[in-house]
């Protein structure tokens, strides 16, 4: 790592680990890259690989893949098996490899084949997936699980795809991002309330050791957050990305519920976060210009530029200057980010990525949808 960075507070940030050049690449998919995990010493990725739909496994070391399932349509969440032996996926898909599988399938890492008995399915747009304990908790744009109307969540039994009958909670609007803390499980997304009556703010706490609704309940991160797009966290606060009039990354003590720092703002969507255990938090989106500490509508005080991605310290709020790629297009943007082999993984809709050109200038590469930058 390089040393800190003084930013115009006068305040001293943690550097970033990875590098803002991208790295070339292999392969390149011919469609977004919507979803990403890292496990087993493999970059799983899914999206509209082909333009179309699909699952692939990378070789995080050479960036080459090592085998590509095809879906008919995309792939919006990946998770793995708490024993790495399943992968599980979600979206909009019918189909995977041409075997009926309604938004939601389970996949034999081994020999990553479809398994043919598990069906479990959901009715909307699958985002997000956790697997915990012996259930896959099932999130989106959805408003039934396996045949049970569940608006926004659900789970199933991770082994059969059956419904978990036990798992009663709903919301009333999409929830986008799911993330586990302990054995608490937090969502986001565009709900006001959980199971009809219970006022939430587009943020959720569940204990799944006894499925009970915490009462951790954070104000709003701001006026006009209309929806969190994506939460993780370190096991102290949690860190959400928002849209609004512009978007936001703002962060929520577990404890208290309370803001550690002022929110961070930008000329666009915050859409994927990843959090590094060094104790920054990269961030994705369709922002095409600038990220800023504070709020900052059509005027930034602090801006840092950057296209797409960007990089913020969990311990002062602060964006890290150091760290700013160039993502080209940046409409629809990034939408995934994960870290393995050295690399910060980056994946969307976009262009192609900055790398050094003539005299210093930075080129866009036209490589599109997926992007690695590696360690400092």
């Amino acid at each position: 790592m390089a040393g800190a960075v003084t930013t115009a507070l006068g305040l001293s940030a943690a550097n970033a680990a990875y590098t803002p050049q991208a790295l070339p690449l292999p392969w390149h998919p011919t469609g977004a890259v919507h979803s990403s995990l890292a496990g087993n010493g493999v970059l799983y990725v899914g999206g509209k690989l082909d333009g179309i739909g699909g699952i692939a496994a990378i070789d995080p070391a050479t960036g080459n893949t090592l085998w590509v399932v095809p879906a008919n349509k995309d792939v919006r969440a990946l998770a793995l098996s708490p024993d790495g032996n399943t992968l599980y996926a979600g979206g909009t898909f019918s189909t995977v490899d041409g075997a009926t599988h309604r938004h939601l399938v389970a996949i034999n890492v081994a020999d990553h084949t479809v398994l043919p008995k598990w069906k479990a399915a959901a009715a909307g747009e699958v985002r997000d997936l956790v697997a915990y304990g012996s259930d896959l908790y099932v999130a989106g744009k959805i408003t039934s699980v396996s045949g049970v109307a569940h608006r926004g969540i659900g789970a199933v039994v991770a082994a059969t795809g059956k419904l978990d009958a036990a798992f009663t909670f709903q919301a009333n609007g999409d929830v986008l991002g799911l993330t586990m803390t302990g054995s608490r499980l937090l969502l986001s997304g565009a709900f006001t309330r959980i199971n009809t009556t219970i006022p939430r703010s587009n943020l959720a706490m569940i204990d799944l050791s006894d499925n009970t609704l915490s009462s951790w309940a954070p104000s709003k991160l701001c006026f006009d957050c209309d929806q969190y797009w994506d939460v993780v966290t370190d096991g102290t606060n949690a860190y959400v990305g928002s849209s609004g009039l512009q978007g936001f990354l703002g962060a929520f003590n577990l404890s208290t519920g309370r803001q550690p720092w002022q929110l961070v703002s930008a000329d666009g969507d915050v859409q994927a976060l990843w959090l590094d255990p060094d104790g920054t938090v990269y961030l994705g989106g369709h922002f095409a210009h600038w990220v800023n500490s504070g709020y900052a509508t059509f005027n930034p005080r602090n801006p840092v530029s950057v296209t797409n991605v960007a990089a913020v310290s969990t311990a002062t709020g602060l964006p890290i200057a150091s760290f700013n790629p160039r993502i080209y297009k940046p409409y629809p943007g990034v939408w995934t980010i994960t870290a393995t082999g050295g690399k910060l993984w980056v994946g969307g809709d976009f262009q192609g990525e900055g790398v050094p050109g003539k005299n210093g200038v930075v080129i866009n590469n036209k490589l599109p949808f997926f992007a690695a930058y590696p360690v400092i």
